[in-house]
Formats: structure tokens, sequence, C-alpha cells
């Protein structure tokens, strides 16, 4: 007469069996929540942080707040025109696509407690390089409450163009630019803003494409994920399976 399944079952080496396979499918319990908590991501910045804050709580000299990048922050500038240049390669967000061009930029001064520091604007777009030089000759030397997205550090990009024997930089380069800055020495954003609201100057205004919050799902962890759980019950299916083959021995 075959045995019952538990009888057999709450022997002591299969206790001790049934022990380990616990323990294994553990181990693969935690391998899997660690490949859930990398499948599901949110990308973007979401409704709280469209909302402007002051740029002392993203960023500031000698430091950058973590999810810094593409928020908009509102500071007291005062621009410095003799410091203004212009960058190739710029793309424009249109409604009818991407357009390249050249953007305007230049060095600001903003009042910290520990002193001036050096803050580096994006003002405006064109796609003809006699445009900004217009408006830049126009610039005021004034103090203003700007608002605009924060952006990391371009890697210096070199160019051959030049402009009335003047060079037209190849990228957004902060390290690049604070050796062009010339004059008194101040400490540096790590970051620079592109102007959004608070100083106008009859031109286009720089548009970038800034994504709303959204989910990502990495498929491939995600298999993963899945991958963990199965092993996780096979653990127990062979657990079970072993019992199962003693209770056929045990009947013949």
């Amino acid at each position: 007469m075959k045995p019952s399944f538990f009888s057999v079952a709450r022997q002591p080496k299969w206790i001790g069996g049934l022990a380990l396979a616990a323990l294994v499918a553990i181990v693969f319990s935690l391998l899997l929540q660690w490949q859930l908590s990398r499948t599901f991501s949110y990308v973007g910045v979401s409704q709280e942080q469209a909302a402007p804050v002051a740029l002392s709580e993203l960023a500031g000299p000698g430091y950058i707040q973590p999810g810094s990048f593409d928020r908009l922050a509102t500071v007291e500038a005062t621009l410095n025109p003799s410091q203004t240049f212009i960058v190739d390669n710029r793309l424009q967000f249109r409604d009818d696509g991407l357009v390249e061009g050249y953007w305007l930029i230049t060095n600001s001064l903003v009042q910290l407690e520990q002193g001036p520091a050096s803050l580096t604007l994006a003002l405006a777009f064109s796609t003809e390089i006699d445009d900004l030089i217009q408006i830049r000759q126009g610039l005021p030397e004034k103090s203003f409450s700007i608002t605009g997205y924060v952006e990391p550090s371009d890697p210096v990009a070199d160019t051959e163009l030049f402009y009335e024997g003047e060079p037209i930089l190849g990228s957004v380069a902060l390290a690049q630019l604070v050796n062009l800055y010339q004059g008194q020495e101040f400490v540096s954003y790590p970051v620079y803003v592109i102007v959004t609201d608070g100083i106008s100057l009859g031109a286009e205004p720089i548009l970038i494409d800034i994504r709303d919050q959204s989910l990502e799902i990495n498929w491939l962890t995600a298999f993963y994920t899945l991958e963990w759980a199965f092993f996780a019950l096979v653990a127990f299916y062979l657990w079970w399976r072993l019992v199962q083959d003693e209770r056929e021995r045990l009947a013949t």
C-alpha cells in the first residue's frame, strides 16, 4: 500500500529537504526583487517637478542636486554682454520638426552670500548668425529675474568656424567657457540655464524637448524577473517530486 504524501513528507530528511528548498527559493526571491527594481523606472519630469523653483534648490557652485536637469529654475542674474558667444550645431524644436541653427549664450553673475558666482545663460536661437550678432550688440548690462531650464555641461567640441574673426563654439562646454570668460575670477555653477522667461530680446526663444513623466519597462529585466520566479517554484517542485518518488519506492 502506498503511504500518504504527508506521512513521507514529515520524515526528518524530507523536512530538511523542504527547509533547503525554502532557502533556495528565498535566494531566488531576493534576486527576483532586485531584478524587479530595475524593470520599472520613471523618466521625464513630473507635474510636481514642472513648477519652477529657486536655482539654489537644484544647483550651486560645487554641487548639483540629483534629478535637477530639465527642471525649471528661477534666479536673479546680471548679464555680462562683453562675454557672449555663439554656439553652432544647435537643434530647435518647431511645429514642422527639428531645425538646425545657433545659440546666443552669455556669462552672468549671481550674487550669493559668499560672493558673486558665474552662471552661463543660453538666451536665443536663430538659423542666422547675423541675427544673434545684432541681438548681442543690444544686450544690456543689467540684472534680470529669469526662469529657465537647468541643463548639464556639454563635452567640449572643437570647431573651425569663425565669424568676423571671432570663433564659433561647437558646444556649451562650461570647462571651456570658464577659460574664455575674461576679467575677475569667480566661482562657477556646474550647470547652465536655458532662459525661457524674464528677458525680452525680440528673438526666437530656445525650445527643447522636455518629456512628461512616464513609466518605462525594461523588458529584458522583466524576463529575468519571471525567470527567477520560475526557479523559486522549481525548488519546491523538485522537493515534491523527490517525496513522490520516495512514496513509489515504499509502495513496492
